[in-house]
């Protein structure tokens, strides 16, 4: 049976790189882009968005801060960490450029997997082909967009603190649903930890989603129900973390949740 044929679309965050790691082990990947995190700051600064620069500068010194960087790469780092030398590998400032369009189209996966990246263009849609999947760090349909985990916490929703596998269209995190991985919590987990937890769970279901891909089964698709909210980067600020903080110094902990996965 032939291998299935993978191209990835990721920024270069640690679970990003995993996630790219675990397909390569198990797949023919035949295309990979990478659009590092610093190029989409640095495109917020030349278009003179000063204020979304602001807060994904925040946002990085927070994590670098409270040692949140430290941790999610110790909880990915047992994979190499790059493929940026592979023939089929680029690294691009922007996920919508021309050679990612053309790489996909000369690629021509069975399957585009996206981790992370912009919102993906149309002539990069188009060239990706008919099976396009993302992996969303948030409960769809409620929490779209940035922070989702931190935002269900930040409003009581343990239970919705999850990532979403789904298909892709022209939306954001608006694409039918694949599958909704809900991590167990203990009660006891900061928003960085069950991130971290709900995104090694759903990486390793999504492979296992591709195997029976490969096998001859069609991804599953359900409707996603048209409610919820998105969530910029901008709207989670020093106030919110602060309120998180005196919750947590106060003793009011996420209960404990089942989850749906391992």
């Amino acid at each position: 049976m032939p291998s299935l044929r993978v191209a990835v679309l990721r920024a270069d965050d640690h679970h990003h790189r995993y996630l790219e790691s675990l397909l390569r082990t198990r797949f023919d990947v035949v295309f990979a882009a990478v659009e590092p995190g610093a190029a989409k700051v640095a495109r917020l600064w030349s278009r003179r968005r000063y204020r979304d620069y602001a807060y994904f500068r925040y946002h990085d010194i927070r994590r670098s801060w409270t040692g949140k960087d430290r941790y999610r790469r110790e909880y990915f780092r047992h994979h190499p960490p790059l493929y940026a030398d592979a023939d089929n590998a680029v690294v691009v400032n922007s996920i919508n450029a021309a050679e990612v369009a053309d790489g996909l189209a000369a690629a021509r996966p069975d399957v585009t997997v996206v981790i992370g990246c912009s919102i993906l263009g149309k002539a990069v849609l188009a060239a990706a082909g008919d099976r396009i999947v993302n992996v969303h760090g948030g409960h769809l349909p409620e929490y779209k967009g940035n922070h989702c985990v931190f935002f269900a916490l930040y409003h009581d929703e343990p239970e919705k603190a999850g990532v979403t596998i789904h298909h892709v269209n022209a939306g954001v995190d608006t694409g039918p649903l694949i599958d909704v991985v809900r991590p167990p919590v203990h009660g006891g987990e900061l928003a960085e930890h069950l991130y971290c937890r709900a995104e090694k769970i759903a990486l390793h279901r999504l492979v296992g989603l591709l195997e029976r891909l490969e096998a001859g089964e069609e991804l599953p698709t359900k409707p996603q129900p048209p409610h919820g909210t998105t969530y910029r980067t901008r709207d989670r600020g020093p106030s919110h973390d602060l309120r998180m903080w005196v919750r947590q110094w106060r003793g009011r902990r996420p209960r404990p949740v089942t989850g749906s996965g391992r």
